[in-house]
């Protein structure tokens, strides 16, 4: 059987695992910039608070009813995301991550509901943030088992599609719309309900090979697992990553070359250390950066693609690299609202050749740097293109500390 864990409302979570306070009273996270709302607790839900919802629509919400508002703190998540990560591996011999909350697992006990209730137990005791549970045959039902356990209270956090009572399982899947599936995005769904298609049941209850003939084959698979065919088994080994993308909307426009050249850079270090970290190299970037699609300026787009002469992890020839190809792209007189790089032909770095002396330098200069980082501080060693406190840095207003990355930030017993 296939448990797919899933932690409830994982930013919030985190947020109100350092700060008790929150408990029981309605709190939002929010996206980069404080753009959208990208995490709500249940109270927040309950006042009509819609995932995605821009913050200034939502304000006047959000003061009438108290709710409290945080900014995103990724260093906090990401940390409490591998925590979590790392005690379901203790769990389950055969584990897939498949996102900063979700995580498959292969379950061999027999008794699957019990297990599902020693897995919330455990995490919720050894990290303290809650989750739900769903055990099904196959990923697509494990997946609805999870949006069950989460909705129904009644379940009390797991579901198991073996176990459950099969006819509350077909009444809550003639209820649940096919929307809510795993893959089902807001087009599909429509396509789907022009023929009919309203409810998870009504897919299950699907003829394949009709549904492959009408739309793909994901569909054709997608109505197997809802019918306990495995398609999509658990991968236990992640596959390479095609591209790093390391991008970010600006806190501030930017229409000075020196505070693009410092939020270039800035990306390219990010990207670098996440290639060294999975052991790869990457021969070919792309560089763009493009103004406010909503501004009065006409919409504008600027990208250059560049290949470097071999695969590399180094930050200095990533960097020489990035800053060649703003020198092409960059305008002046235009405010440039978001920039980024993509690294991709990417490569195992331990594949390649052993004996360039130089390249060796460049990769153990590389990671010492990295680990005087890791040590004391992200931005102890920079570039000379990079600043502090560049304007282009995210608006985070209302964002807590970092608990458990910064020594300087640790949380405080009085």
């Amino acid at each position: 059987m296939i448990a797919l864990v899933d932690v409830n409302n994982f930013y919030v979570s985190c947020e109100r695992l350092f700060n008790r306070r929150l408990e029981n009273i309605p709190v939002v996270v929010l996206s980069n910039n404080d753009g959208c709302i990208i995490s709500r607790s249940n109270e927040a839900k309950a006042l009509g608070i819609k995932m995605g919802m821009p913050f200034f629509q939502a304000q006047d919400l959000i003061k009438k009813n108290h709710v409290h508002v945080y900014s995103s703190n990724y260093p906090l998540y990401a940390d409490m995301s591998n925590r979590v990560m790392q005690l379901l591996a203790q769990l389950s011999q055969d584990q897939e991550i498949y996102s900063i909350d979700e995580s498959f697992l292969k379950i061999y006990q027999k008794k699957y509901l019990l297990y599902g209730q020693h897995i919330r137990t455990t995490v919720f005791k050894n990290i303290g943030l809650p989750v739900c549970v769903g055990i099904a045959k196959t990923k697509t039902l494990a997946k609805l088992a999870n949006y069950m356990a989460k909705k129904y209270h009644m379940f009390n956090g797991v579901v198991c599609f073996s176990e459950t009572n099969p006819e509350i399982l077909t009444k809550l899947m003639r209820e649940i719309s096919v929307g809510e599936l795993w893959g089902v995005g807001v087009r599909l769904k429509k396509r789907l309900n022009e023929l009919g298609i309203l409810t998870v049941h009504d897919l299950k209850t699907a003829n394949a090979k009709w549904m492959k003939q009408a739309f793909s084959v994901n569909i054709e698979r997608m109505v197997y697992e809802l019918n306990n065919i495995e398609c999509y088994p658990i991968e236990s080994i992640k596959p390479d990553q095609k591209q790093i993308v390391c991008s970010r909307s600006f806190g501030q426009k930017i229409n000075c070359y020196e505070d693009m050249a410092d939020a270039v850079a800035t990306f390219v270090q990010r990207a670098s250390i996440k290639l060294r970290r999975q052991q790869l190299t990457a021969r070919e970037m792309t560089l763009f950066m493009r103004n406010n699609p909503f501004s009065s300026q006409h919409r504008i787009q600027h990208a250059v693609r560049l290949k470097h002469y071999d695969y590399t992890d180094s930050n200095q020839q990533l960097l020489r690299l990035a800053i060649r190809g703003l020198e092409k792209i960059y305008h002046q007189g235009i405010d440039y609202h978001k920039a980024g790089i993509i690294l991709s032909d990417l490569r195992r770095s331990i594949n390649l050749n052993q004996d360039d002396l130089a390249g060796s330098q460049r990769h153990h200069l590389s990671n010492t740097i990295d680990a005087i980082r890791d040590k004391y501080h992200a931005n102890i060693i920079m570039s000379g293109w990079q600043s502090k406190d560049g304007k282009w840095r995210m608006k985070q207003s209302n964002k807590s500390l970092r608990f458990t990355t910064s020594w300087q930030e640790l949380l405080e017993a009085s």
